[in-house]
């Protein structure tokens, strides 16, 4: 969804923006959006289970062997060069491997690095308490120095956005980008055929669900709250009741009472900008665990209940925390300013840079100057 809204943002400033994805089913979902992409090959993914489970062991060896053999990462890394050729950016989103270590390995675009901020802590203590700490601490350390490698990096969070003291240049803080409303409320209930009176439940699963018990659960437990569900999750498009894709869902997630999802952080800035009370289904996620933590901390009057999937009984955890949530109604919380432009606004600024010579760089760095809150050029 990031690659939906930020090309079409950055689109609409002037931008050539090309997209290269890594699953077909991220070609297919940002084809239903209207928004063409190109798959660079399915080598490297992040394992998990059906529950939304990260499989550690397995991500381990998957991504041992995506860097250790050569028509893997390699051979990604000279198509993403050739696809590249013209391009002032390649902007490496969520941390993926070959472009992580692009910098270091003499990769001829300026690369930036675009990662959530609790994804890179949760990377960092990848390792911990599975190897002796000395292990641990020079992989943070390796991680960090190929982090400063690249030409920028720009960091979603849903912290503070002012900038970090002795931070690199080029280092921008953002708050997530989300989809504004262009429905009223009204014409969502209408379109959705939600009777007056009846509460609306807005549902999106990312395609790590696929357990059929998971939505079974959340359909008994919301029935029980007497809601009407708008459900979204690729896991589940071919489930009754359910569908793959909605591309202006974020419509129906300020129009609902209620809002249903993983701990992404773009649902949770979702939730926060729309102030509509958020059910956070949490598997072994260390990111979205950490997403939680950090949003309570900050905002701790949000409505926000966390259900774990693996409760014994998941239908009656859901049905308790939804009618808790609705009880206490809309959160209000300050607004962030800026929204999309101050990506484009970052954007812009990169693209500048990375068109002054190589060999006057280091004499133009800025430090940074400002708080930057709320795709490939």
């Amino acid at each position: 969804m990031r690659a939906n809204l930020l090309s079409r943002a950055l689109g609409e400033a002037g931008f050539g923006v090309d997209i290269v994805t890594t699953a077909r089913e991220g070609v297919r979902f940002l084809e239903s959006m209207g928004v063409p992409s190109r798959l660079l090959s399915e080598h490297f993914r992040v394992e998990f289970g059906e529950r939304h489970d990260m499989s550690r062991a397995r991500t381990d060896a998957r991504v041992f062997n995506y860097l250790v053999l050569p028509w893997r990462a390699l051979a990604d890394l000279r198509r993403l060069e050739a696809l590249a050729r013209s391009a002032d950016l390649v902007v490496n989103d969520s941390l993926h491997p070959a472009l992580l270590l692009a910098p270091v390995l003499g990769f001829p675009r300026p690369v930036v690095q675009l990662y959530g901020e609790n994804l890179w802590r949760a990377m960092e203590e990848n390792l911990d308490h599975r190897v002796p700490p000395w292990v641990g601490d020079r992989f943070r350390r390796a991680l960090r120095v190929v982090r400063e490698r690249a030409f920028a990096r720009i960091i979603h969070t849903l912290g503070s956005t002012e900038p970090e003291p002795d931070s690199s240049p080029r280092t921008y803080r953002l708050a997530p980008v989300v989809a504004r409303p262009g429905r009223t409320r009204a014409q969502v209930r209408a379109e959705l055929k939600v009777p007056d009176g009846v509460p609306l439940a807005a549902v999106y699963l990312n395609p790590h669900f696929k357990d059929p018990s998971i939505a079974l659960a959340l359909e008994e437990g919301l029935a029980r709250g007497g809601f009407r569900v708008h459900a979204v999750g690729e896991g589940y498009h071919a489930r009754p009741g359910w569908i793959a894709t909605d591309g202006r869902f974020g419509d129906v997630v300020h129009a609902a009472e209620l809002f249903v999802s993983g701990a992404g952080m773009g649902a949770l800035e979702l939730a926060r900008s729309s102030g509509t009370p958020l059910l956070v289904l949490l598997g072994d996620q260390p990111e979205q665990a950490r997403n939680v933590a950090e949003l309570m901390r900050r905002w701790p009057e949000f409505a926000l209940r966390s259900v774990l999937v693996g409760d014994p009984d998941l239908p009656a955890a859901i049905a308790s925390a939804a009618g808790e949530l609705t009880g206490r109604g809309r959160s209000s919380t300050p607004p962030r300013t800026g929204g999309e432009q101050l990506w484009v606004k970052a954007f812009e600024e990169l693209v500048r840079a990375a068109r002054v010579p190589a060999s006057a760089r280091q004499r133009l760095l800025p430090r940074p100057r400002h708080a930057l809150g709320p795709g490939v050029p």
